[in-house]
């Protein structure tokens, strides 16, 4: 009996370790939504990490004299958002802020289909990492970089089949395949998006440290969820052991006490 109690205390815990890392923040609007209230500031947290953005990012390039503002993504991050994140890698953070910073210039666009990106099957993209002679490269989903790519005229018009880029429903497995320790970004570094397809290329120049920049905007929330949950785990049993081992004491106390004991006396008469 005890067994059953220690397993379902245990699964009870488990499945809700997986649904709060499961779940996540969600990335997608409702349409019936209000413009404005899309605009507003919002802070995020996940199982692992936490989004508190700025109202602005303000950066210094090698070339600039002075500070330019770099626009912030201001609604919930899609889950895409959170895994490149959480799985770290060589171009973990890289990935993460070029994502974000995406997600801050489509946000920026008053165009209403702005967050929506035709996929093609011809297109592939790449990001390449350049530091004087040494040279890196990772592929990329395309819709990453969506608002550094040239609009065709049609793009204007809603397409059905369109990928919305704030959806928590984009799966991104295939292009996790990076490992081993995360690059050191420096201000040296230039990072290039490119996007091959049949008609043409087209490439886009960003400074490393401003995509390490935006990743920085999502921290590491509390203690990782590797930790906390064996140790509540192991709390959680220490507790029911004790417990049970006190009502077993109180019970076997009870048991060597006769209820019916004899009463002996003695009566004298003077």
């Amino acid at each position: 009996m005890k067994s059953l109690h220690i397993i379902s205390i245990f699964l009870l815990t488990f499945i809700s370790v997986r649904a709060k890392i499961s779940g996540g923040p969600r990335g997608r609007f409702d349409k019936n939504m209000p413009t404005k209230s899309r605009n507003q500031h919002v802070s995020a947290h996940h199982a692992h990490y936490s989004y508190h953005p700025p109202s602005e990012i303000h950066f210094l390039c090698r070339q600039c004299h002075n500070f330019v503002s770099y626009p912030v993504y201001h609604g919930l991050p899609p889950t895409y958002v959170y895994k490149y994140r959480e799985r770290g890698g060589r171009f973990g953070d890289l990935l993460t802020g070029l994502a974000l910073y995406n997600l801050g210039r489509a946000s920026m666009d008053h165009w209403e289909y702005t967050h929506f990106y035709s996929l093609r099957q011809d297109e592939k993209c790449s990001l390449h990492v350049i530091n004087g002679k040494h040279f890196e490269e990772t592929q990329i989903p395309c819709f990453i970089m969506s608002s550094f790519m040239e609009r065709s005229p049609e793009s204007h018009f809603p397409d059905p089949a369109a990928l919305d880029i704030t959806s928590s429903q984009i799966d991104i497995k295939p292009f996790m395949n990076s490992t081993g320790s995360p690059i050191k970004v420096t201000r040296d570094q230039e990072c290039v998006v490119w996007h091959n397809t049949s008609m043409g290329t087209e490439k886009s120049e960003i400074p490393c440290a401003l995509l390490k920049e935006y990743a920085e905007t999502m921290k590491p929330s509390g203690i990782p969820v590797y930790v906390w949950l064996p140790v509540t785990l192991i709390v959680v049993v220490a507790i029911y052991v004790c417990c049970q081992c006190c009502c077993y004491k109180k019970k076997t106390v009870k048991e060597e006490v006769p209820l019916n004991r004899p009463i002996v006396g003695y009566c004298s008469q003077y």
